[in-house]
C-alpha cells in the first residue's frame, strides 16, 4: 500500500514537472570551440561534431532567440525538439570552425561579441592560456549572411552588478548601437558578462531596447520563464555525449537546479 502511494505521488510530481516545462527550450552555451588542454570552457571541433551529430540523429531542431521569442509573444509556431545554441565572446574560431559545421547541417546559432573587442585579442580579463582572437566585422557579416543571430555582449564584458549608473547604462546602450550600425541589422538580445545580473540590471537593459537577456543559472527563475534572466546551460570540454544528451532532453531545467543548489550551498559553507 506505501509503495503504491509512493508510485502515484512519483507519478504526479512527473506528469506536473512534464506539464510545467514542456514547453521550456534549452539553451546551451559554448565558448571556443578549439581544442585547448585545461580549459574546460574550449570544446574540441571533435566533440562540438559529436554533439551536432547526435542533435541530427534525434530530431532536435536549432532555433534563434529571436525565432523563441516571436513564439512566445506572437504565437509562431516552433518545430519539434527545439535547441538554442549560443557562443559568447564570439571567438575567431566559432566562424572559422563552427560556422561550416553548422552549415552542413542547416543548423542555426547566436553569437554574443563584445563590441569594443571584435577582431582584437581576448585581453579583457587574465588568462592562464595563450590569447587568441575574436571574429573582426568582415567574419561577423559572414556568420550574419549564413542566416545566423547576432546579440550583445556588452562594450568591454565587465562584472554589470559592479558598475554604477553611468558605466552600466554605457555598456547596454552603445554596444547595441556599435553592432546594429557595423551590422546594419537589429540587436535584439544581451548575455550578462559572467553571468550576473541584478534588479538594476534587468530593468535598464529592457529600457535599452532589448526584447530579452541571457545569463546563466544564477538569479535565473526556475518555475516561470523571465525574458530578460534566460537561463543557459554550459557545455564543458570535459562532457561526455550522455550527459549532453540529458542537457538538451525534456528533463534539461534538472542541470539548472542542480547548479543553483551547488552555488547555494557553496555559498553556505563559505559563511
Amino acid at each position: 500500500m506505501v509503495f503504491s502511494l509512493f508510485i502515484i505521488i512519483f507519478v504526479g510530481i512527473l506528469l506536473g514537472w512534464h506539464s510545467k516545462f514542456r514547453k521550456r527550450v534549452p539553451i546551451l552555451m559554448y565558448h571556443r570551440i578549439a581544442d585547448v588542454p585545461g580549459e574546460r570552457n574550449s570544446l574540441p571541433a571533435g566533440k562540438f561534431i559529436e554533439q551536432l551529430d547526435y542533435l541530427k540523429l534525434h530530431g532536435y531542431n536549432t532555433i534563434t532567440l529571436s525565432e523563441l521569442y516571436n513564439h512566445f509573444v506572437h504565437k509562431a509556431p516552433l518545430p519539434p525538439h527545439p535547441v538554442i545554441l549560443t557562443f559568447d565572446d564570439g571567438y575567431e574560431d566559432n566562424c572559422r570552425v563552427a560556422l561550416p559545421l553548422l552549415q552542413e547541417r542547416r543548423m542555426k546559432a547566436t553569437v554574443f561579441p563584445i563590441a569594443n573587442w571584435v577582431g582584437r585579442e581576448n585581453k579583457w580579463e587574465s588568462f592562464k592560456h595563450r590569447p587568441t582572437r575574436t571574429m573582426n566585422w568582415d567574419e561577423l557579416r559572414v556568420w550574419q549572411a549564413a542566416g545566423m543571430e547576432i546579440g550583445s555582449h556588452t562594450l568591454e564584458h565587465p562584472f554589470l552588478t559592479q558598475c554604477d549608473e553611468t558605466r552600466l547604462q554605457e555598456e547596454l546602450v552603445e554596444s547595441k548601437k556599435i553592432l546594429e550600425n557595423k551590422l546594419s541589422t537589429n540587436i535584439d538580445f544581451l548575455c550578462y558578462p559572467y553571468g550576473y545580473f541584478d534588479d538594476k540590471t534587468l530593468i535598464m537593459a529592457q529600457q535599452a531596447g532589448y526584447k530579452g537577456a541571457l545569463a546563466i543559472f544564477e538569479k535565473t527563475p526556475v518555475w516561470r520563464q523571465e525574458w530578460f534572466a534566460l537561463p543557459r546551460i554550459p557545455v564543458s570540454s570535459r562532457q561526455p555525449l550522455w550527459e549532453f544528451a540529458l542537457k538538451v532532453g525534456r528533463f534539461h531545467i534538472l542541470f539548472i537546479i542542480l547548479r543553483k543548489l551547488e552555488r547555494s550551498m557553496k555559498g553556505l559553507l563559505r559563511k
